[in-house]
């Protein structure tokens, strides 16, 4: 960012893209950790594995922000994120919530003000573009850290910290 003074609007949808390229930044660390096997080990029955958080991030993020903003048309199986017998590779998985979390950026920075105030129809709620915004970021950050805790949980002391006290503050934390 430059030392050039932005709109409550740039500075807004600035930090919400930040707070998706971190989020993602960290699920990564996390998954580069876990074994294929890892990837998809459930605490209990009824739990979600890191796996199925990808899936659900992915498609949370996509009906949200990425069709639900621009008013696009989409088909979301939310129910599959969860039950799906399919097992991506961790690779997959990833390139997949990257693509995603990229378009939701792009449209996250084309919004202006008028456009945060515009309602919307999502997943069957009535909500303003920026309500859906402020839904959809918060809830990939919080997944996030569910995807840290399974990740610590199995890794226990072999989990390597993704942040240092001497690392560079760029990002907002996370």
């Amino acid at each position: 960012m430059s030392d050039q003074r932005l709109s409550a609007v740039d500075a807004v949808t600035h930090e919400w893209s930040v707070l998706l390229d971190t989020a993602l930044d960290r699920i990564r660390h996390c998954v580069g950790q876990l074994s294929y096997e890892q990837l998809w080990w459930r605490p209990a029955e009824g739990m979600n594995s890191v796996g199925i958080l990808l899936r659900h991030l992915r498609g949370n993020l996509k009906q949200w922000i990425v069709e639900g903003v621009p008013q696009l048309n989409g088909s979301r199986d939310r129910a599959a994120e969860f039950e799906s017998p399919e097992q991506q590779t961790a690779e997959l998985l990833l390139d997949d919530l990257s693509q995603v979390c990229a378009a939701a950026q792009e449209v996250i920075r084309s919004l202006d003000d008028a456009m945060l105030a515009e309602q919307r129809q999502i997943q069957g709620f009535d909500v303003t573009v920026s309500g859906a915004v402020m839904h959809s970021v918060p809830h990939f950050v919080g997944h996030t850290h569910q995807i840290v805790q399974l990740t610590r949980m199995q890794l226990g002391d072999e989990y390597q910290q993704h942040w240092s006290p001497q690392a560079k503050r760029t990002r907002v934390p996370l």
